[in-house]
């Protein structure tokens, strides 16, 4: 057998990001261990400074292994356990270096609504209470708060225009109030940030999430009512608890990963696509029909939920009876 040198350190990294996954999938690595993943770059750094200067040397191959090795662990932690930790590059704060700006709020017209979140760099927290009024408070950078366009049922909360370094400076902590009263369609866009999202009791009509390089949580477990739920996770690592009635399952998750907890009694049809995902349908019980398509054995009660999930390098997590709360 000829080994062709230059496909090599491909082959030891695509066999190194791989694993990890599937070693934490196992058991034998934690995600506690895996999590801090981030912090190897300045290995790198190292591991390219050592093969520049020993160029043309026995030793430039040790040094070029270095780097595969810690880039494979990279982007194994990266599948693994999304990019929640962002902060550890030093570009983004924790939300505790702002200054508090002042709290808006207001009322939505009717007994429909549309509320719009898109939060950059720091920590977000939404959560439901009773009424029909809104608020949003918290800290920013010098006292920066979020732009606010309010215009009758429909609520747009984003980001004030920044430095052309949007990452640059401190994070922020944004603190908003969701209304239960009306039935209400959210929006939640996350960018390198951490999110915790706990509506108890709130009517949702549907909720769609972005996810870009972060954490999120999102507690719907206790919602009166959630018909839909939309989500995209790109390199980040979101958990979505669900409550019983939902109708719609729709997920698309590039690189990181995704758990999402329902009830035991729930029923159903899974379509799962992409490339290098993995799932644990299987190990849930449930009931393969072919590649693509998994679905609650037996003849369990109500309509069925379609769940339709496409994974690109990263890892989905199917909690059925579970909390999320573990």
């Amino acid at each position: 057998m000829r080994i062709d040198r230059r496909l090599l350190g491909w082959g030891a990294f695509l066999v190194i990001a791989g694993a990890i996954p599937l070693l934490v999938r196992g058991g034998y690595l934690t995600e506690a261990t895996i999590r801090p993943w981030p912090t190897l770059w300045p290995v790198l750094l190292i591991g390219w400074g050592l093969a520049l200067v020993l160029r043309r040397t026995p030793v430039e191959t040790l040094a070029n292994a270095l780097n595969v090795i810690v880039l494979g662990v990279m982007a194994g932690g990266l599948i693994a356990t999304g990019f929640g930790g962002v902060p550890a590059f030093g570009a983004c704060g924790d939300g505790n270096g702002g200054s508090g700006f002042a709290r808006s709020s207001g009322t939505l017209d009717g007994s429909n609504g549309r509320l719009s979140i898109e939060f950059n760099c720091g920590s977000l927290a939404v959560s439901a209470v009773d009424g029909a009024e809104w608020a949003v408070s918290g800290t920013g950078p010098e006292g920066r708060g979020p732009e606010v366009d309010a215009d009758g049922n429909e609520v747009s909360i984003s980001p004030p225009e920044r430095d052309f370094m949007p990452f640059a400076d401190a994070g922020s902590d944004w603190r908003i109030e969701v209304p239960r009263t009306p039935l209400l369609d959210l929006g939640v866009t996350l960018n390198a940030g951490d999110g915790n999202v706990d509506l108890g009791g709130a009517n949702l009509g549907g909720v769609s999430v972005t996810l870009n390089a972060g954490s999120l949580t999102m507690g719907l477990g206790a919602a009166a009512s959630l018909a839909r739920l939309g989500g995209t996770v790109n390199a980040g690592s979101a958990t979505f608890e669900l409550p019983q009635g939902i109708e719609d399952i729709n997920l698309t998750l590039n690189a990181g990963s995704i758990t999402v907890c329902l009830p035991a009694e729930t029923n159903l049809a899974v379509s799962w696509s992409g490339a290098l995902g993995a799932n644990n349908f299987d190990e849930a019980g449930l009931v393969k029909t072919d590649d693509q398509h998994w679905m609650t054995g037996g003849d369990p009660p109500g309509p069925r939920v379609e769940l339709d999930v496409s994974a690109n390098a990263g890892s989905f997590t199917l909690d059925l009876g579970g909390t999320c709360d573990a």
